[in-house]
């Protein structure tokens, strides 16, 4: 016969605002803040969703935040290179 916990592990807080924060960096209400805090917070969920697992769970909430927030800083970096090279190349500069 099987035994189960007597309580379930919660998801960890700080997976859960990872995850949030990778979303709101993706859609662009919160472009590179928000990716940046996804990947601290889903870091620091990480570490201690594995110190405490009895206590905690969201492992792959808090690695979704992590690969989100990943993406939205690679996205925003590419994007402000884009921005730059439109202004160095394609914006003309009057002359006298």
């Amino acid at each position: 016969m099987e035994t189960t916990p007597s309580h379930q592990s919660s998801s960890h807080p700080l997976a859960i605002v990872g995850l949030v924060l990778g979303i709101l960096g993706l859609i662009g209400v919160l472009p590179l803040v928000g990716s940046i805090g996804a990947v601290i917070a889903g870091k620091m969920a990480q570490k201690e969703i594995t110190q405490k697992p009895a206590i905690y769970g969201g492992e792959n909430l808090a690695r979704a935040g992590i690969i989100m927030g990943w993406i939205g800083i690679i996205l925003g970096v590419l994007i402000c290179l884009l921005i730059l090279v439109a202004f160095l190349f394609f914006i003309p500069i009057p002359t006298t």
